[in-house]
C-alpha cells in the first residue's frame, strides 16, 4: 500500500520542515509548499490525499487556495491552519469544503489524531 500523502502548505518554511520532519516519521509521506503556485503544482502532480493549509499564505489568503484545491480535486481532504480563531473564516473556510481546523501553536499529539480520524496513517 502506498503511504498517506500530506501537503503540507505553509509561507513559513521552518514550519513546514518541522511538520514534515515528524510527520514522516508517523509513516506519512509529506510533501511541501511555501506558495500558492507550488502548492497548485504538487496538487496535480502528487495528489496529495490530505493537505495543511495555512489561512494566510504571505499575499494570498487561504481560503483562495482552498478555492483552488477544490477546483483540482474535490477529494482532497483540507485542514485549515489558523493563528487566530475567527469565526468568519473558519465558517467560510468549511462552506468551501475544508474538513476542519486547527488553531496555531497546536500540539504534534493533537496534530495526529486530528489526521488519524481524517486518513489512517500508512494507506
Amino acid at each position: 500500500m502506498d503511504k498517506t500523502r500530506i501537503l503540507v502548505i505553509d509561507d513559513e518554511e521552518e514550519i513546514c520542515q518541522l511538520t514534515k520532519s515528524f510527520l514522516s516519521k508517523k509513516n506519512y509521506l509529506v510533501l511541501t509548499a511555501t506558495s500558492e503556485a507550488e502548492a497548485i503544482e504538487l496538487i496535480k502532480k502528487e495528489r496529495p490525499h490530505l493537505a495543511l493549509l495555512d489561512m494566510r499564505l504571505g499575499d494570498t489568503s487561504g481560503l483562495d487556495v482552498l478555492r483552488k484545491i477544490k477546483e483540482i480535486d474535490k477529494t482532497i481532504k483540507v485542514i485549515m491552519i489558523t493563528a487566530l480563531e475567527d469565526e468568519e473564516s473558519v465558517r467560510q473556510a468549511k462552506s468551501l469544503g475544508a474538513e476542519d481546523y486547527i488553531t496555531k501553536p497546536f500540539s504534534a499529539s493533537y496534530l495526529i489524531d486530528l489526521l488519524s480520524k481524517k486518513i489512517p496513517a500508512g494507506s
